[in-house]
C-alpha cells in the first residue's frame, strides 16, 4: 500500500473530526511506503475463500473449459438468446435462480442467479452469466423483462448476500427487486433500466422511475432500437442500492451488435469470425466452505469504528469489493484448447472494483476496438488494461505457438493504481489457460493481423475516425468533481458533484438524490471534465451516450469540508485550482467511441460527447460499490 492509500484514510479520518482543509500535491504522492497499519487497513476491502476450499479450487484450476458466450451450441441449445415463438424480434427474459458448478470441484455447486427463456418457446434454463443477444444494427427488439426470483411455490427468494438496509430502497417487501440496464446502449429513457425503474418478483411493486410505456401485469417491456454500430454491450442489474450484490449473484449478461462494416472485416480477412470469436465475462469472487457465494459486509471488518447510531446487526456497505477467485464467463481459472490462428477475444470486465492488466504471454496481441466500436486499424500492445465496466476486443495471435501453454495474467494493482499488484499464487494474478493443441483447419483462411490496416470504413455507414478529438466552437465544458467524503455512520463514501472555478456554482460533492445540476439540451455536444480529487482511478459511465476522450491534464488545488444533506461530509474544490503542464492526449487505446472512461486520480479527464434522447439518465463510477454509496448523480437532456 503506498502513500497515497494511507493519504486517503488519514484525509478522511480528519474531516471525520471536523479538519477545515486539505492540500492536494499530486506529483510527490504515491513514492513511499505506507504503514503497517494502512496496509491492514487496504486489506479489509477484499474478502478471502474459506481456505480449504480455495486450495482445492486452485488445485483443479485449468481443469474447467471456458464456456463461449457466443457459441450456439453450448448446453446443446446454443447460448444466443432465441425469440419468443411465432417472432423474429421479441423476447420474455426472465431473472431466476440456478445451481452452478462454479469452482469446478465435484458435489459442490454455487447457488447463482442468472436469466433465461421461461416464458415463450423451448424452456430455456437459467444460465450463469445470463444468455447473449445477438442483433443486427438498426433491427429494433422488445424484451419482456420478468422478475422470478422465487421459490417453486412461488414466494420471492430471499438474497444471497447480506443487504445493507441503510442504502437499500425503504419500503419493498415482496423480495428482491431488479432493474435490468443495457449497458452500452442508445437507448430511450423510460427503456433505460436505471436505478428507480426496478420491479420485484413478479411486479408486485415497482419502482418510482418505470414508465407506463414500459409496465405489464407480469414485468417491463423495453424497446432496444439498436441504432449504433457494432460493438460488445452487457446488461447487468441496476436497482437503486442493490446493483453490486445483485449484479455479484449473476444478474448480467452480454448483448452483441453486429452491422455490414464489421461484416466485411471478417470477410475480408480483417477480422476472424465464428468460431474464433470468443467473449471473456471477467469477475472477481468469494466463496465460503460449501461453495456459497461471499460478499464482504461484516461492521466489524470496517476500517474505521463506525458511529454508535449504525444500526446493530446491520450488514454495511464496503467502500469496494475484491474477490480472490477469478471467473472468467462463470468457471472459475478455466482452460481453452484453441487452433494455430488468431483468435478475436471480446473482453468484459464485470468485477465490482478490480482492475485487471492482462497479459497474454509473450504472443502477439492487437487491440481493434473499444467500448462502442471498432478502432481505425489495429494496434500492437503489450497488455490490457481494463476496468469495471469498460469492453476491450482485442485480437492474440498463435499461430507461432502450437504446442504450448500459454497463461493468461493479471498484474493490476488493487486499488488501482496506488495500491498493491497481485502476488504469485494468490489467485488473483491468474486468470485462464490457453492451449494451441487444436489441429489447424485449414478449410477457414486465417487472418493475419500484419497486413490489417483498416478496419473501418469498409462500408459507408461506418467512417474512420478522426484521430484528433476536438470539441466544436463555443462547446459548454461541464466540471465534474470526484471526491471522498464520510456518511453519517463515519463510513467512506466517494461522491460526485460539480467544480466551477469562478465560484458561482461550485457545489461541491452532492447526493445521488439532489437535483440535477448537469442539463445538456438535445443535439448538444459538449465537453465533460471530470475532476478527480480522490487516490482511486474512477471508471465514470455515462448512460445513453457513446462520447470520444479528448486528454486528461495534472491539477492541483485545495479541498475543503463541505456539509451536506443527512449529516454526511463531503468537499469542495476551492476557486484557483491550477492545471499543471500540458493536456496529455488520449492513448491510441481510447481512439475509438466510448461509453466508460478511467479518471485517474489528481488529473482531469476530457471527453467530448453529443446528446441524442431527451430524458432523465445517470452517470456513475461502475466501480459498483462506489456507485451504490454514492458516485451517482442524474443528468436530464431536454
Amino acid at each position: 500500500m503506498t502513500d497515497q492509500v494511507a493519504n486517503r484514510r488519514s484525509f478522511l479520518s480528519a474531516m471525520a473530526k471536523g479538519a477545515g482543509a486539505t492540500a492536494l500535491g499530486w506529483g510527490a504522492m504515491g513514492s513511499a511506503r505506507a504503514t503497517q497499519g494502512a496496509q491492514q487497513a487496504g486489506a479489509t476491502w477484499g474478502s478471502a475463500t474459506d481456505p480449504t476450499l480455495f486450495a482445492q479450487a486452485w488445485a483443479r484450476r485449468f481443469t474447467n473449459t471456458l464456456p463461449n458466450p457466443f457459441d450456439r451450441n453450448l448446453l446443446g441449445v446454443g447460448f444466443i438468446y432465441r425469440p419468443d415463438p411465432g417472432t423474429t424480434n421479441q423476447y420474455t427474459i426472465s431473472a431466476g435462480q440456478i445451481e452452478w458448478n462454479v469452482l469446478g470441484i465435484p458435489n459442490v455447486t454455487t447457488t447463482v442467479w442468472g436469466y433465461g427463456n421461461y416464458e415463450g418457446g423451448t424452456a430455456l434454463p437459467v444460465t450463469f452469466p445470463g444468455r447473449t443477444f445477438e442483433v443486427q444494427r438498426n433491427a429494433a427488439i422488445k424484451v419482456h423483462w420478468v422478475n422470478k426470483l422465487t421459490d417453486a411455490s412461488g414466494s420471492p427468494l430471499p438474497h444471497l448476500l447480506p443487504v445493507d438496509q441503510t442504502i437499500a430502497m425503504q419500503g419493498v417487501n415482496t423480495g428482491v427487486p431488479i432493474a435490468v440496464h443495457h449497458h452500452g446502449g442508445n437507448t430511450a429513457a423510460e427503456f433505460d433500466g436505471g436505478p428507480d425503474q426496478w420491479h420485484s418478483p413478479l411486479r408486485q411493486q415497482v419502482g418510482p422511475g418505470a414508465t407506463a410505456q414500459a409496465l405489464t401485469a407480469s414485468g417491463l417491456n423495453y424497446e432496444y432500437t439498436n441504432a449504433q454500430e457494432a460493438s460488445l454491450n452487457w446488461y447487468h442489474d441496476h436497482a437503486e442500492g442493490l446493483t453490486r450484490t445483485n449484479a455479484y449473484a449473476g444478474l448480467a449478461g452480454l448483448y452483441v451488435i453486429r452491422d455490414a462494416n464489421e461484416s466485411a472485416a471478417i470477410a475480408q480477412r480483417q477480422l476472424p469470425g465464428a468460431p474464433y470469436e470468443v467473449a471473456l465475462v471477467l469477475q472477481d469472487k468469494v466463496f465460503t466452505a460449501d461453495g456459497s457465494l461471499a460478499y464482504g459486509a461484516d461492521p466489524a471488518d470496517y476500517p474505521v469504528a463506525l458511529d454508535p447510531a449504525f444500526p446493530s446487526g446491520n450488514p454495511t456497505h464496503m467502500p469496494e469489493m475484491f474477490g480472490d477467485v477469478i471467473v472468467v464467463n462463470g468457471v472459475a481459472w478455466p482452460n481453452l484448447n484453441v487452433e494455430p490462428r488468431a483468435y478475436r477475444f471480446r473482453l468484459l470486465n464485470g468485477s465490482d472494483a478490480r482492475f485487471y492488466n492482462l497479459r497474454f504471454g509473450t504472443l502477439p496481441c492487437w487491440q481493434v476496438g473499444t467500448d462502442l466500436g471498432l478502432l481505425n486499424a489495429p494496434l500492437a500492445v503489450n497488455s490490457v488494461l481494463i476496468a469495471p465496466g469498460e469492453r476491450i476486443d482485442v485480437v492474440v495471435d498463435f499461430s507461432g505457438a502450437q504446442g504450448q501453454e500459454v497463461i493468461v495474467t493479471n498484474d493490476a494493482a488493487t486499488p488501482f493504481p496506488s495500491g498493491v499488484a497481485p502476488t504469485a499464487g494468490s489467485g488473483v494474478d491468474t486468470v485462464m489457460r490457453l492451449r494451441v493443441v487444436l489441429r489447424l483447419n485449414r478449410q477457414v483462411r486465417a487472418v493475419d493481423m500484419n497486413r490489417v490496416r483498416e478496419l473501418r470504413g469498409l462500408v459507408a455507414e461506418s467512417q474512420p475516425l478522426d484521430h484528433r478529438v476536438r470539441a466544436p466552437h463555443g462547446a459548454t465544458v461541464r466540471r465534474v468533481l470526484l471526491g471522498e467524503g464520510v456518511d453519517e455512520y463515519g463510513r467512506i463514501t466517494p461522491l460526485l458533484g460539480t467544480y466551477d472555478p469562478s465560484g458561482a456554482q461550485n457545489h461541491g460533492t452532492l447526493g445521488f438524490k439532489e437535483p440535477p445540476t448537469e442539463t445538456p439540451t438535445l443535439g448538444a455536444t459538449e465537453v465533460w471534465e471530470f475532476w478527480n480529487t480522490t487516490v482511486d482511478s474512477h471508471p465514470i459511465h455515462m448512460h445513453l451516450v457513446k462520447f470520444r476522450v479528448m486528454d486528461r491534464q495534472k491539477f492541483s488545488g485545495t479541498v475543503n469540508v463541505t456539509t451536506m444533506p443527512g449529516n454526511w461530509q463531503g468537499v469542495q474544490l476551492a476557486p484557483g485550482a491550477r492545471l499543471v503542464g500540458r493536456a496529455t492526449p488520449a492513448p491510441a487505446t481510447e481512439g475509438g467511441w466510448k461509453d466508460t472512461v478511467v479518471c485517474p486520480p489528481g488529473m482531469v479527464t476530457r471527453v467530448v460527447v453529443t446528446f441524442e434522447r431527451r430524458g432523465k439518465y445517470v452517470y456513475h463510477c461502475h466501480i459498483l460499490s462506489h456507485e451504490e454509496h454514492d458516485m451517482m448523480r442524474w443528468y436530464t437532456v431536454s
